[in-house]
């Protein structure tokens, strides 16, 4: 049996829970978590047997570590995090899209500079594996078009707006109440979270950084009771549609409400669900659908990625540029 790989894990919030839970389940896998960095000790905690601490040192600089798993939500210090981990030539897995969108330059470059792997597919769409779809399964494929409901509780106030009748104040009052949004709701209303996630995906799809600066992005905090009613009145649902498209060399991305039909592939998916199209010359188009958000969903795909990166996995985006070239 190999010798296990040593796991130094920041953050044990939803996501961090999640992951340990996954992790349990498979106790026959090479890797266990030695350490956990977190903000406040004094806590209570389950998991009591993992050993706990609040200084990242003891994890970024124990040569012991082999693999680094940040899930934390402070972006500044998840990129220095990572970065100090990747300069270490530890693996590191990432749920963090605000830090990787907005720092796609960075993450560039950290996959060309580094022999170590950088993964995030719980960066994008919770459970549903769509980067490595996008970067594996269509890696030899040219993609012209992505479009998702790539945010559960902007699609979960918009759906609690489309059966009640409610406003969009009191649907977003149950959507906390659920745990779906976050006291601070305002990255995920404004359109801002899913850009975040659109942006990654470009760069998996097109080999490409665009500019974050030229994406249109509407709130979903503008769709009343009255808009409701008119997309309900035409057979129509109002969602929070993402959309990138890559037309003459140029990259358009956009995220905003847009009313749906029955015949749209978004149409039936409701509350926290997300769902992403992917378009391509070849094999046409292509739907994936499931969880979005939430503990066991978004740490299973952390979990998936721990499994790539025993078996040797490493994003392959230079190979799409060369191949698209």
């Amino acid at each position: 049996m190999k010798t296990p790989k040593k796991i130094g894990l920041f953050g044990f919030g939803t996501v961090g829970k999640g992951f340990y839970e996954n992790l349990k389940k498979y106790p026959h896998l090479a890797a266990q978590i030695a350490k956990v960095c977190v903000k406040r000790l004094d806590l209570p905690r389950i998991g009591h047997e993992l050993y706990f601490t609040d200084n990242p040192e003891e994890l970024l600089g124990d040569s012991e570590i082999d693999i680094i798993i940040e899930l934390i939500d402070d972006p500044d210090a998840a990129k220095t995090y990572v970065e100090k981990a990747l300069l270490a030539g530890k693996d590191v897995i990432s749920a963090n899209k605000k830090m990787i969108g907005e720092s796609l330059q960075n993450v560039a470059i950290w996959h060309t500079s580094f022999d170590s792997s950088f993964l995030y597919e719980a960066a994008v769409g919770g459970g549903i594996p769509i980067v490595n779809a996008v970067d594996g399964f269509f890696r030899d494929q040219e993609i012209t078009e992505i479009r998702g409901i790539l945010n559960g509780s902007s699609n979960y106030i918009l759906t609690q707006m489309q059966l009640h009748g409610w406003t969009f104040e009191q649907a977003l009052k149950e959507a906390q109440a659920k745990g779906f949004a976050e006291r601070n709701p305002l990255l995920d209303v404004s359109g801002i979270d899913a850009s975040y996630k659109l942006s990654i995906l470009a760069y998996h799809a097109f080999g490409e950084v665009p500019s974050m600066k030229s994406f249109e992005i509407e709130s979903i905090e503008n769709v009343t009771k009255e808009d409701i009613k008119r997309a309900k009145t035409k057979g129509r649902k109002i969602k929070l549609v993402a959309s990138l498209k890559k037309t003459n060399q140029e990259i358009s991305c956009s995220v905003k409400p847009e009313m749906v039909g029955a015949n749209d592939e978004f149409y039936s998916v409701d509350f926290e669900n997300n769902a992403i199209s992917v378009e391509t010359l070849i094999s046409g188009r292509h739907v994936f659908v499931g969880k979005g958000a939430g503990a066991m969903p978004t740490g299973s795909a952390v979990l998936e990625d721990l499994k790539r990166l025993l078996n040797g996995y490493s994003y392959q985006v230079s190979n799409r540029i060369k191949t698209l070239a």
